[in-house]
């Protein structure tokens, strides 16, 4: 049996440095040629995300695995995980006829020479992060531009990236009603990264309009998420809180009751802190739509006019922390608690709701109905919202854009800044699958005096 000699973690570094010879083959004799390895992935799942390659003249776009052998997909567990359906090339040292029926490029034989020379140079657990994202051609215009002349350019396209995710809930609502559009980028947000889609799946499966008598009861309505997301726990099946058993109980009840099913929502617990557990969010997620009655256009409004015209004060308004059961608070799952008690939504993830759906819905809605005064209010409430935190795709656009990176502490004061570094590198650098030569934000002409 042939063996291979290297980790995995060195063939994803030969891999992100294009060693590949010229004409290149995958294992069916079509010639491949890469033009974008992707960005490398350090999370659960595929190792390089929004890869480009051609093959035969095809161009695949999509994610790309890589292993030691063909084989191991299968012995990892690949083929029955929905976080590998983009996979479009398993990229292995050697093929041994074991893995997926996807396209296979067997590095084995079709390196550069220089290969060897990576493998004495670079350790592969000290394989530099910088690295993995290298500078791109247009970090030396970033370079010789002044902090304040970026800030302005950054302020503009996080202002564009709020109005764009504003207009797409009103065409949204458009469709499926105001409230519901709400309610449904709401419930997505709660997701966080791994649980997006099963969020939306389940405000999509428990529409307001058909829910409307559970939504006046906090217990049924709280009964009817958790059942039809397929989280009430079995008490024959696993020991309860001592706390919970009673609401377990009812809860079972009235979601017998309701005559809903489980819709087989696919959970993702990989890479979550325990605050961040899905009963948490669901529940905090019931009790939101619970304080605002089901209306949550309703309730943007009236913080509008509670606001009073005053930025800081909306912002107060939208981002204050839910009132709820203080047991709620002490639970990891109905079956853990957590060491110290913590908010369901805290203020922390309010704000991030309120700069993801609830102020660019209303700059949207208010420049639709051609109220200045409020867009104008929504979008100077927008820009006092302070930096986040950082997510790999904004650490991926700072590393591409900025030399040093440190950089990024003075230039991005806030989160329209970090919002508008988002917009441009997904507009430019991975719109055109990191191709330098044909980005107009390298090509266009310099304003620089």
């Amino acid at each position: 049996m042939r063996q291979c000699p290297f980790s995995e973690r060195f063939l994803q570094i030969i891999w992100n440095e294009r060693l590949l010879v010229p004409q290149a083959k995958c294992t069916d004799n079509r010639e491949i040629r890469i033009l974008s390895v992707g960005l490398w992935n350090r999370m659960a799942g595929p190792d390089f995300h929004d890869a480009a390659v051609v093959i035969d003249n095809t161009l695949l776009r999509g994610d790309i695995e890589v292993h030691r052998f063909a084989s191991e997909w299968h012995s990892h567990g690949h083929g029955q995980d929905p976080r590998y359906d983009k996979v479009v090339l398993h990229v292995v040292w050697i093929d041994d006829h074991g893995g997926p029926v996807l396209p296979t490029l067997e590095l084995q034989g079709q390196l550069q020479s220089s290969w060897g020379r990576l493998f004495q140079q670079v350790e592969a657990a000290c394989y530099p992060y910088g690295r993995e994202v290298p500078p791109g051609a247009c970090a030396l215009r970033w370079a010789l531009s002044d902090d304040e002349s970026l800030r302005t350019i950054l302020s503009s396209a996080g202002l564009s990236r709020m109005l764009r995710r504003g207009q797409r809930l009103l065409r949204l609502g458009a469709q499926v009603g105001e409230d519901q559009a709400l309610y449904e980028q709401t419930f997505e947000g709660l997701g966080y990264a791994f649980n997006r889609q099963p969020f939306r799946q389940l405000a999509q499966a428990l529409p307001l309009s058909a829910c409307q008598d559970a939504c006046r009861n906090e217990s049924k309505m709280m009964a009817l998420f958790l059942g039809t997301a397929g989280l009430l726990p079995d008490p024959t099946q696993v020991e309860i809180l001592p706390e919970f058993r009673t609401f377990v109980s009812m809860a079972w009840r009235h979601w017998w009751a309701s005559g809903q099913t489980s819709i087989g929502l696919k959970w993702n617990r990989n890479g979550t802190r325990p605050l961040n557990s899905i009963e948490r969010r669901l529940a905090g997620g019931v009790f939101w739509l619970h304080a605002c009655q089901s209306r949550p256009g309703c309730w943007l409004r009236e913080c509008v006019e509670q606001s009073k015209g005053t930025p800081r004060q909306l912002l107060r308004l939208l981002t204050i922390p839910l009132k709820q059961d203080p047991q709620w608070e002490k639970m990891l799952n109905f079956e853990t608690r957590l060491a110290r008690p913590a908010a369901l939504l805290g203020r922390e993830r309010m704000v991030d709701l309120a700069l993801n759906t609830f102020l660019p819905y209303l700059a949207a809605k208010a420049e639709m109905d051609h109220d200045d005064t409020t867009r104008q209010l929504a979008q100077d409430t927008w820009e006092l919202i302070p930096c986040g935190q950082e997510n790999h795709l904004l650490k991926d656009a700072v590393r591409r854009f900025l030399s040093p990176p440190s950089r990024a502490r003075e230039l991005l004061r806030n989160a329209s800044q970090q919002q508008g570094m988002l917009d441009i590198f997904q507009n430019f650098c991975l719109a055109l699958d990191h191709s330098c030569a044909e980005c107009p934000f390298v090509t266009m002409p310099s304003t620089d005096k």
